[in-house]
């Protein structure tokens, strides 16, 4: 998003974010590339700079997906850039002390001196309020998952505090299943979601469109009704990465003027 711009779809990715935060609650959310996820993030970890890590999930060694220690060093690095410290050196494999230095980190940030006992005695609302989003989640191994939500529960947390968890996916992530069969989202997961928030293309409406189409510099309403209803043809997904792609072209057929319909249709027309 440039410019402040907050699209319908991106509104609807916030929300659940915003509650999944202040609840401290589990929330999965799922959809194509293309589609504004990494945005949605990127604006809601702006907003709470110091109430939220955002943990890039890489892919791991084998099908299973990321391990828990290579998790747990990913959240690590995270929280290290949160506090500033420095980041790049190597980390222990041992998940005890990723444990360790994930309780420390996250005590620091949050300016913590109590220990997990007294927390649990009193009520959510005394909580700290600190969320994890895991972005390309659908590179998470279902060992790392079962893992990670015991971040949330009260009683069993390893964390000083329980936080929120947010997994974001592509659009298989909810259904993907394993090696042996299962899905990667256990029963124990599942039934702890506060939203599981599936997207598609068809999330991207046409105010969506024509709202991106104006912060990228076409301001000529029929050129933004050309973009549009290129958009809405049935064989054309509503992609934005496509959509920022073609507008570039517009910008640089266009030079220093104004882009005007006629441009955009001659773009779209060879797309």
């Amino acid at each position: 998003m440039q410019g402040g711009d907050v699209y319908q779809f991106a509104r609807l990715m916030l929300s659940r974010m915003e509650l999944t935060h202040e609840e401290r609650g589990i929330t999965v959310i799922s959809g194509p590339w293309g589609i504004g996820k990494t945005t949605a993030i990127d604006t809601f970890a702006k907003q709470h700079e110091y109430e939220c890590a955002v943990v890039k999930v890489e892919p791991g060694p084998t099908k299973r997906g990321a391990t828990c220690g290579g998790v747990m060093q990913r959240v690590v690095e995270a929280l290290r850039r949160m506090n500033d410290r420095p980041t790049g050196t190597q980390l222990s494999n041992s998940t005890w002390t990723l444990r360790q230095m994930i309780y420390n980190l996250l005590s620091d940030i949050c300016d913590v001196d109590i220990c997990r006992s007294e927390f649990a005695e009193g009520s959510r609302s005394v909580w700290p309020m600190f969320t994890f989003i895991f972005d390309e989640a659908q590179y998470l191994s279902k060992e790392a998952i079962d893992l990670l939500r015991f971040w949330n529960d009260q009683d069993r947390t390893s964390t000083p505090f329980p936080v929120g968890l947010i997994f974001v996916g592509n659009n298989e992530f909810a259904m993907a299943e394993s090696l042996g069969g299962e899905s990667v989202l256990s029963g124990a997961v599942r039934s702890r979601l506060l939203f599981e928030l599936p997207l598609s293309y068809a999330h991207l409406s046409d105010t969506d469109l024509t709202l991106f189409a104006q912060s990228r510099g076409i301001l000529d309403t029929g050129a933004i009704r050309e973009f549009v209803t290129y958009f809405s043809q049935p064989r054309v997904k509503r992609d934005l990465r496509t959509a920022e792609r073609l507008l570039k072209l517009c910008r640089r057929h266009a030079q220093d003027g104004q882009i005007t319909q006629s441009i955009v249709r001659e773009i779209l027309v060879g797309a």
